[in-house]
């Protein structure tokens, strides 16, 4: 079985932790009980035991009271005076893990008549009675568990290891698939340069194949939608200029003969125009990469919208009526916005029912401006709301006429996202548009 490189690495990683863990742990373990075993033997060779045996001579009590008082015992080894029965003179109770041990290599009596005697591992001391008490020393570190010092060291030594494996497990994985990631956002939200960092993408393990593979894809991607906006734009550019002269001519000839065909051909011709253009427009757009960054003022333009569309308003016997606060200003492209704006208002005038009103309303909240537009038609279908702004998009209702290229909402969304605001709509006897962008902070 061929494992791969990252499966290798993160494996030495945690096994190189291990075993540093291991040795570490080790090292202490024998740090510490070498320490133990020196004290333990200072004090088995120390005079101690004589002490006591000078004592005992004066009685057990004597014995207890020097135990207690006067005896200079070390602090890392105890010591037991244990009678002939294994108790200790002064009550206390041995240590499990040493009773084993006390009972066969301490306590343990040797066979009047054996030919083997049996070392005892403790001296033993004797009262003027004959009666005989074990002097035995025990280290207070050495147990199956160590000492309080030995675990915490073990602990500490176990932490940093952990610690460090994670973050190299961190560094070697977590942070290039955050960056791919991010990436991969960066190409959701519409930048089609969005490609991995080159660090990641040239690493020789799978993250670093599928970075290079990410980016190979957004390359071509790029390539791709690129050349379909030069498409749209070279298509747009060769189609409107033979229109024109053909739209010239028909006008020649109207006038020469008054024929109402020709009117018919120059409206045609005319719809095809627009079409080419707001195709022409809507794919411009896609190059914007930010807007122009001038104060518009937004009750200002949108009155000059209203005065100037009036005259088409009365032609579809409806009225325009506009509600606005004053000094909302932003920042952005005022002939983007404008048409934006614009778009909307000719949409609404054209599909509101006779002798009704479209109003138009913008106000501040609070860091944002925002504009509504409603009108009083037959609205939208709610399944169709979500869609209404995708490029040639036709509702249930039929709402986009003839007339239309179907790019006009679709040019408004774009206008609206350069200028990172939001643009919705929702249908309730009438459909009502609203969008919002952010204020411009004035100093």
């Amino acid at each position: 079985m061929r494992y791969s490189s990252l499966y290798v690495r993160t494996a030495l990683y945690i096994g190189g932790a291990l075993l540093t863990f291991v040795i570490i742990g080790a090292a202490s373990f024998a740090l510490i009980a070498t320490m133990e075993l020196r004290g333990y033997i200072k004090t088995r060779h120390s005079s101690l035991g004589e002490e006591a045996a000078v004592v005992l001579q004066q009685g057990e009590d004597a014995l207890v009271e020097w135990m207690q008082t006067e005896a200079n015992v070390p602090s890392n080894v105890s010591i037991y005076i244990l009678d002939a029965s294994g108790t200790d003179i002064l009550g206390r109770s041995i240590p499990h893990q040493y009773a084993n041990f006390i009972n066969e290599s301490v306590l343990a009596k040797a066979e009047p008549d054996a030919s083997y005697q049996p070392v005892r591992l403790a001296p033993t001391i004797t009262a003027p009675d004959g009666s005989q008490y074990v002097f035995l020393v025990i280290p207070r570190g050495i147990s199956p568990w160590g000492n309080t010092t030995t675990v915490a060291g073990v602990l500490a030594v176990a932490l940093l290891v952990i610690a460090s494996v994670a973050w190299l497990i961190a560094r070697t994985i977590t942070r290039p698939v955050n960056q791919l990631q991010l990436a991969v956002q960066e190409l959701a939200a519409g930048n089609i340069s969005a490609s991995v960092p080159r660090a990641v993408a040239e690493r020789d393990d799978e993250i670093g194949r599928l970075a290079a593979d990410f980016n190979l894809m957004a390359g071509q991607l790029q390539q791709l939608l690129e050349g379909r906006e030069r498409l749209y734009q070279e298509m747009s550019h060769e189609l409107r200029s033979p229109l024109a002269r053909l739209q010239a001519a028909i006008e020649l000839a109207s006038e020469r003969e008054g024929s109402n065909t020709d009117k018919q051909i120059e409206q045609e011709i005319s719809r095809m125009n627009q079409a080419i253009g707001d195709m022409l427009r809507y794919a411009s757009l896609n190059a914007i990469a930010t807007p122009t960054k001038q104060l518009v003022r937004i009750n200002r333009q949108l009155q000059d919208i209203v005065d100037s569309e009036q005259v088409e308003a009365e032609k579809q016997h409806c009225t325009l009526h506009l509600a606005s606060e004053k000094g909302l200003n932003v920042l952005g492209d005022p002939d983007l916005l404008n048409s934006a704006f614009e778009n909307i208002i000719r949409n609404a005038i054209r599909h509101t029912r006779n002798d009704t009103i479209v109003q138009i309303t913008a106000q501040k909240a609070g860091s944002n401006v925002v504009v509504t537009i409603s009108d009083n038609g037959n609205g939208v279908p709610e399944e169709d709301l979500p869609q209404l702004f995708e490029p040639y998009f036709k509702a249930g209702n039929a709402r986009q006429t003839t007339n239309s290229s179907g790019l006009g909402l679709a040019i408004v969304k774009r206008v609206i996202d350069h200028h990172e605001g939001t643009v919705g709509a929702t249908s309730n006897n009438g459909l009502k548009i609203t969008i919002t962008l952010p204020v411009a902070e004035l100093s």
